[in-house]
This record gives C-alpha cells, sequence and structure tokens, in this order.
C-alpha cells in the first residue's frame, strides 16, 4: 500500500476530475480505495436512474434504479477485469482486477454530466475518454498508446459481445413473437 497524498475521498475526486495522474496511481493502488470505489459506482448510478426514472422511462423509478443499479456493477467487474486483462497480457502492464476497480469506480464520477439533456452525453464521453486512458496508464505503468490501444481493444470486445448478446435476445424474442402469433 502506498502513503496517502490525498486525505480524503472528496480530494480524491477532485484530484480524479482535475486529471491528476498521481492521485489516479495513488487510488488504484491504495487497498482501502474498493470500498468508496463502490460507493461511487452505486450513488452516481443511483443519481443518474432517479434523474431518467423522473423524466418517464418505461420501467418507472424503482425499476429504472434497481436496473441500473445491478448493470452498473456487473458492468463495473467486467469491464474492470477484461482491461487488466488486456494491459497485463497484450501490453505487459503492471495491474489487476483490483485496481482496475477502485480506479475505474473512482472514474465513474464522469457519469454525472449525462444528466444535462443534449450535450451531458457528449460531455461524459470525452471526459470519461480521458479518465480511463489515465486510469489505465497510471497503475499498469503503460505509456499513453498502450493505454489508448488497452481501452479501445476493451471497448471494441464489449460492443461485440453485446451486440452477440442482443441479437440473440432478439431473435428469441421474434422467434417468440412468431411462434405466439400462430
Amino acid at each position: 500500500m502506498t502513503t496517502s497524498t490525498s486525505s480524503s475521498l472528496i480530494d480524491r475526486l477532485i484530484g480524479i476530475i482535475t486529471f491528476k495522474a498521481p492521485v489516479y496511481r495513488e487510488v488504484a493502488h491504495d487497498e482501502r480505495a474498493l470500498q468508496p470505489a463502490a460507493i461511487i459506482v452505486v450513488v452516481v448510478t443511483l443519481l443518474v436512474g432517479v434523474i431518467s426514472g423522473l423524466l418517464g422511462s418505461p420501467l418507472g423509478l424503482l425499476g429504472t434504479i434497481i436496473i441500473a443499479i445491478v448493470a452498473a456493477l456487473v458492468g463495473w467487474l467486467i469491464g474492470s477485469w477484461l482491461t487488466a486483462f488486456v494491459a497485463t497480457k497484450f501490453f505487459q502492464g503492471r495491474t489487476n482486477t483490483t485496481e482496475m476497480l477502485r480506479i475505474l469506480g473512482h472514474t465513474y464520477v464522469f457519469q454525472i454530466p449525462s444528466i444535462i439533456p443534449a450535450v451531458g452525453s457528449l460531455v461524459t464521453l470525452v471526459l470519461s475518454i480521458v479518465a480511463t486512458v489515465l486510469a489505465i496508464r497510471e497503475p499498469a505503468g503503460l505509456d499513453t498508446q498502450k493505454a489508448i490501444l488497452t481501452a479501445i481493444i476493451v471497448n471494441v470486445i464489449i460492443f461485440v459481445v453485446m451486440l452477440v448478446f442482443g441479437g440473440i435476445v432478439g431473435g428469441i424474442m421474434i422467434a417468440g413473437a412468431m411462434m405466439g402469433g400462430q
């Protein structure tokens, strides 16, 4: 464990949102940072879910929140594992899933702008890309190019898996509708 240079969660979040590389490294290596990371993922997801639910989600407020939190936690776990895997196996990075969970959980704070109509998604995308590259580069000891390539590979894998999963679910739904219509 490293010596803490940031005295509180607020200090760390300020370091994260101002893209201070040493804070990213510190959070990734601090064994006590996993629980705050999980809390950030849940609280940010809850905030975004409440706003989305209030804006008329067809699932209603409670359904939106439950599905959003479960999806965020599962996505956070899978994304962290996959990021650590790609960084270490393809680029000889020095990281692991737990480090990625800690730092990627903290960078989840960049999902908050998504609640802003029209521009929020774009702001979230841009800030998240920068934060993700730092979150990969710092704990894994990679250069920026390898961190960017790691992020691209991880996102392509996730996209392909989601596309296949969506196709399977869609196919099952179409087949069910066709059988029900006979």
